[in-house]
């Protein structure tokens, strides 16, 4: 009896450890975070290189919908997949893939 417990003890221990590592290589993104306001978005965004921002002008599939939010969150991955570098103040990673309709998040 001892060493059944012994072995459950174990197999939580990894399950445990398993769920807790994540999916190793699993894609992050990043995306804007909920304590950004859309002043500090709408500056980084203005603040941005054109090739980061073409994509979200009108006519382009990430445009809409047309928030400060949705528009820093894709150039915010854009970044984060050149530099690797998700800014705290204006980003959060995320395992949860932000494609939305025809607008693929690299």
């Amino acid at each position: 009896m001892e060493k059944q417990n012994l072995f459950l003890c174990f197999l939580v221990f990894l399950s445990f450890t398993s769920f807790c590592q994540g999916d190793i290589g699993a894609k992050l993104y990043c995306v804007a975070n909920e304590w950004a306001s859309d002043d500090t978005l709408l500056e980084y965004l203005d603040h941005l290189p054109y090739k980061y921002v073409k994509d979200l002008e009108p006519g382009k599939p990430c445009y809409l919908p047309f928030t400060a939010r949705s528009h820093a969150s894709y150039a915010l991955n854009l970044v984060y997949r050149k530099t690797d570098k998700c800014p705290r103040h204006l980003g959060v990673k995320t395992l949860v893939n932000p494609s939305y309709g025809k607008c693929k998040y690299p």
